[in-house]
């Protein structure tokens, strides 16, 4: 099993074995895996795991995780890092709160809620 962002640059064109219907599908561009990656969000477990665990351990059957990953994502990520790791404020009162980031930062939140009780669950 693959979890992390893998070693394998999968530079298009390229074959990969879907995680959804577990064949392989012969990757020619950028809009077919963003396909795939939709199938795999459509997927009925993705409401039970989240977005964030269903796309950590199915995207490296077919992509690297890293090559999707936008720029803003990983800004959003470090803006709420310092935010709750340092208790510096998103904004100077709720008027100028982006309403943008505060639903970034309740997704981040519960992305980790859920790595944090999948990870006490493989602990046991």
């Amino acid at each position: 099993m693959q979890l992390g962002f893998p070693d394998n640059d999968y530079k298009l064109p390229y074959k990969a074995r879907s995680p959804v219907t577990g064949k392989k599908i012969y990757f020619e561009s950028i809009k077919e895996v963003e396909s795939e990656i939709k199938n795999v969000l459509g997927q009925k477990s993705t409401s039970k795991f989240g977005i964030g665990q269903t796309l950590y351990y199915e995207m490296p059957f077919f992509t690297n995780p890293i090559t999707h990953i936008k720029q803003w994502c990983w800004d959003m990520i470090e803006d709420y890092k310092i935010s709750t790791t340092y208790n510096v404020p998103i904004g100077k009162d709720l008027d100028s709160i982006i309403t943008d980031r505060i639903d970034c930062f309740s997704i981040i939140e519960e992305e980790i809620n859920k790595i944090n009780k999948h990870r006490s669950e493989q602990d046991g």
